[in-house]
């Protein structure tokens, strides 16, 4: 398959693209950079996807029988200042209906990576991938949220995969971030009443090309099993993971705020329930405990 990756130099991207290749796929990446860092990808094509005309035109070039629409804004935090926030919407809204209606133009599948951060954490159980009572704490989650309408109101058939606290080897994640804190803090504060998923990219990577190899077209959660932990409690497993000695102590989101007033709202309960993976693809994920300790196994030490 022609499977066109956007943000293929992304945390999440570039994993795809890895993964299409092992299977043999024609991966095309698709990201702002003048270069590609992946090596994994067939072709590059640096395309602003915000540009209406040039993402009809890339598509034109490229001939995709599938995209998997990595590419978005992920700074959370950033996303609050009003400076940033046209273009937090240009890249997880406009951009995302760009590629919505040029993959209906072109006959193309899309699969859309979303977050759980639609959500506003009240729902007194794991939330399932069809539920639809939406209610974003934060300009990210309804920039993404946004995304999500962009694809369903241009899309009869499409992906949506929504997923949460994602980390791996590359970019900016919260176990990298741990990882580096512990190297200049004795002790490290971390948020005990969030709680929710971790979901290692490269599982994630699999699951999605399973899934755009496949018509079974929905709405989607993906995230690792093995039940659901706070952020302290994760913080807690990558000190023990790593080996490290580095104290981790607990502190309310409340405690968080006071502390990094510019931080943006966060879910308490961010947990998502799997259960349409198991009816589709027949594939729930592994258990992150497990998953980490992957992580941990092919980690070389670099941050």
């Amino acid at each position: 398959m022609n499977i066109l990756v956007t943000g293929a130099n992304g945390l999440l991207g570039s994993s795809v693209m890895t993964e299409l290749r092992r299977r043999g796929h024609h991966g095309i990446a698709v990201g702002r950079a003048p270069q590609c860092r992946s090596t994994d990808a067939a072709a590059y094509v640096q395309a602003d996807l915000c540009d209406a005309s040039a993402v009809q035109a890339l598509f034109v070039g490229v001939q995709p029988d599938a995209v998997i629409h990595c590419a978005a804004w992920t700074d959370v935090d950033g996303a609050e200042l009003p400076e940033n926030r046209e273009q937090v919407f240009a890249v997880n809204r406009d951009s995302t209906q760009n590629v919505a209606e040029a993959s209906r133009d072109h006959g193309c599948k899309l699969l859309y990576v979303t977050t759980d951060y639609v959500f506003d954490g009240t729902y007194p159980a794991p939330y399932p991938a069809d539920y639809d009572r939406f209610a974003p704490l934060n300009v990210y989650g309804q920039s993404k949220l946004d995304g999500e309408r962009a694809v369903c109101g241009t899309l009869a058939q499409h992906f949506i995969v929504r997923t949460s606290w994602l980390y791996g080897a590359g970019g900016k994640n919260f176990v990298r971030t741990m990882l580096q804190l512990s190297r200049t803090h004795d002790t490290l504060r971390v948020v005990c009443d969030q709680v929710g998923t971790p979901t290692y990219v490269p599982d994630l990577a699999r699951l999605l090309a399973d899934m755009v190899e496949t018509d079974r077209y929905g709405r989607y959660n993906a995230v690792n099993s093995g039940g659901y932990v706070s952020w302290y409690d994760f913080a807690c497993a990558i000190m023990q993971g790593a080996g490290l000695n580095c104290k981790v102590e607990p502190v309310t989101s409340a405690e968080y705020a006071a502390a990094n007033p510019a931080s943006a709202n966060r879910p308490a309960w961010s947990a998502l329930e799997n259960r349409m993976l198991r009816c589709t693809v027949g594939d729930e994920m592994r258990d992150w405990q497990d998953a980490l300790k992957d992580f941990f196994a092919n980690w070389n030490g670099e941050l």
